[in-house]
């Protein structure tokens, strides 16, 4: 999964800033629902696209939301005949084969591309022919320009080992064409792939780090990146040196519509 954050601070500082904004994405780019339509949502958080897709497919199907968190899992949706929650890893889902139409999976590929290969295997496996997989996955040049401040004061300080875990950072984030390669190596037909570019805040000095989505979500989770004491200090200088206005916290990404060919 692209995200990382404990579950007590899931609602504040990922829901609303980080998973909303692309399942509103995902949410215009779902497909004409057929009545009796089966939908799965995979590592669904607390809920964000959930319960918007409850109201989006109303009469029309029944929605199945997962996560491998229990806690988190406790607050999905959960309705008899109309919504259902499960326990569950996206690499080994608990459903027959060909059970769904619809799967969804917002910023949960895209981390590494051999689990990227074993969570796509597993979700063409429940889709039926016909059936659609959409994705929002952040992608290369998201957190530039933070990486690069972070870089580069690593850099000042001596700290080889923060500086060789931003390289790994860029690196992790894909391309675009990297994950519709993905998509079409698992046998999906890319049909339709979407751009954004979306502002998360503006920063200066300690504001950076008192915003637990840059610390624990984006540089500890996302990038792997830690922040010891000597570096946070530097980075509040750096910030107000080199950006008197703000540093820009830039995140790219995109939404892609995946195809299962009836055979």
């Amino acid at each position: 999964m692209q995200w990382r954050a404990s579950p007590g601070k899931i609602g504040d500082e990922v829901l609303g800033r980080l998973l909303a904004p692309p399942a509103e994405l995902m949410l215009d780019a779902l497909p004409p629902l057929m009545p009796q339509a089966r939908l799965l949502e995979v590592q669904a958080g607390g809920g964000v696209m959930a319960s918007a897709l409850m109201e989006r497919i109303a009469g029309l199907g029944r929605l199945v939301s997962i996560d491998d968190d229990d806690v988190l899992a406790s607050a999905l949706p959960s309705i008899p005949r109309r919504a259902a929650v499960a326990v569950a890893a996206v690499a080994a889902l608990p459903f027959t084969t060909a059970s769904f139409d619809v799967v969804m999976a917002n910023l949960v590929l895209g981390a590494d591309a051999a689990d990227d290969a074993r969570c796509l295997s597993e979700l063409r496996r429940v889709l039926k022919p016909g059936g659609w997989l959409l994705a929002s996955v952040m992608v290369r040049g998201s957190f530039e320009r933070l990486l690069d401040l972070v870089d580069d004061v690593a850099d000042d300080l001596g700290l080889d080992d923060v500086s060789a875990a931003v390289g790994v950072a860029r690196l992790r984030l894909p391309e675009p064409v990297v994950m519709q390669e993905r998509f079409r190596q698992a046998g999906l037909v890319v049909a339709q792939v979407g751009l954004e570019e979306r502002l998360l805040g503006l920063y200066r000095g300690a504001m950076l780090l008192e915003d637990l989505l840059i610390t624990d979500v984006v540089l500890r989770g996302v990038c792997g990146v830690s922040l010891p004491l000597s570096l946070s200090s530097a980075l509040v200088h750096a910030v107000d040196g080199r950006y008197p206005a703000g540093l820009p916290v830039v995140v790219h990404s995109m939404v892609v519509t995946g195809r299962l060919e009836r055979r």
